[in-house]
């Protein structure tokens, strides 16, 4: 009975001790799972999705559960110039100084929290380009009001004319009478004034500057200088028709002397031009006779050929050449190759003479 008892103890000791050892092991695990990472959440501490370059932002970082560890957490960013790390529960990143877009994320073993893309700006370049930019655009609107404004002037201003009060007055290249004369003005004849120089007036001549001694000039108004200036053209206009008529004239003159002249000598003209006439017509008849004669001794001697423009005689090395020159394989009859010259003329028969074999 005894001895019942003390295998009773020892099973109940034995079964007591694996029950405790299960709570142990359930507490244990309990333990264990509660402090398992389960996910990642960031948080960044700052608004907005624009950072500045070469700056500090911070994010939060949390576990879940809260009391998971961290201690291999990893902070990824795409944007080698960026600097992103884990310090004290927080991310911090700084950027770069390339303007762009920054990507970063953190991760712990097989858990990663959400992805956030920034963009990165240079407020303080972009400030100075614009304020730049608005200057250039400020300077560029002040040269143009300045140039309107010194059109406007340039129209306000009061031109001055004269007029020349003498007859062939010379007109300078500076105000000395040792100076190059540029021409002479006519009385009369219109200036733009420049300005007074002592006892000299700088004017427009032809456009360019020149002077002329105050004493031989007055001064005129605008309608005046333009009245002036229509009365010299009108005088020029009239000139030039007398001097036309003058040639005229004179052509008319020269005409009536030569006929005259012409008249006197038309009979000793008449004949030796006659006679002139008979020596060329007996010239040419006696060429014309060589000609036949030399044309009948060709063709006696076989160097004729019919050409596009009549039957022509031509020398032996002539016909020789136009022969050997036409001639063709798979002739049908010796004089197939005068077909050829069917198609030229006299003329180009004899170039091809000229220019392909050298004979004249």
């Amino acid at each position: 009975m005894r001895r019942d008892n003390d295998i009773l103890k020892t099973l109940i000791i034995v079964v007591a001790g694996l029950i405790i050892d299960t709570l142990i092991a359930l507490i244990v695990y309990w333990c264990v799972a509660s402090k398992k990472l389960k996910g990642i959440e960031m948080t960044p501490d700052f608004p907005g999705t624009e950072l500045e370059v070469g700056t500090q932002y911070s994010f939060t970082i949390k576990a879940n559960p809260e009391k998971a560890s961290l201690k291999k957490l990893k902070c990824i960013v795409d944007d080698p110039t960026c600097v992103f790390e884990f310090k004290d529960d927080s991310a911090i990143l700084t950027t770069g100084i390339n303007e762009g877009t920054v990507t970063v994320y953190v991760e712990c073993g097989e858990k990663k929290s959400q992805v956030m893309t920034f963009s990165v700006v240079d407020s303080a370049a972009r400030a100075q380009a614009e304020a730049a930019a608005a200057a250039a655009e400020a300077q560029a609107q002040a040269e143009e009001e300045a140039a309107a404004a010194e059109e406007a002037q340039a129209a306000e201003e009061v031109k001055l004319y004269v007029k020349c009060t003498g007859d062939d007055v010379n007109v300078r290249a500076s105000n000395s009478k040792d100076s190059q004369s540029l021409g002479k003005a006519k009385n009369g004849q219109p200036f733009e004034k420049v300005e007074d120089v002592d006892d000299w007036t700088h004017i427009l001549y032809d456009g360019k500057d020149a002077y002329m001694k105050t004493e031989f000039l007055t001064e005129i108004s605008e309608t005046q200088y333009y009245e002036a200036l229509q009365s010299m053209e009108n005088s020029t206009e009239e000139d030039k028709k007398d001097e036309e008529k003058k040639e005229e004239e004179k052509k008319q003159e020269e005409n009536d002397n030569n006929e005259e002249q012409g008249n006197a000598t038309q009979s000793k003209e008449e004949a030796e031009a006659k006679a002139k006439a008979d020596q060329e017509a007996q010239a040419a008849a006696e060429l014309q006779a060589q000609m036949e004669a030399l044309a009948a001794a060709q063709a006696a001697s076989g160097n004729s050929l019919e050409c596009a423009d009549g039957t022509h005689n031509f020398t032996s090395a002539q016909y020789n050449f136009l022969k050997g020159f036409w001639q063709r394989e798979g002739q049908t009859s010796p004089d197939d190759w005068k077909v050829y010259a069917h198609k030229h003329t006299y003329d180009e028969c004899v170039q091809i003479c000229q220019i392909e074999g050298g004979i004249y």
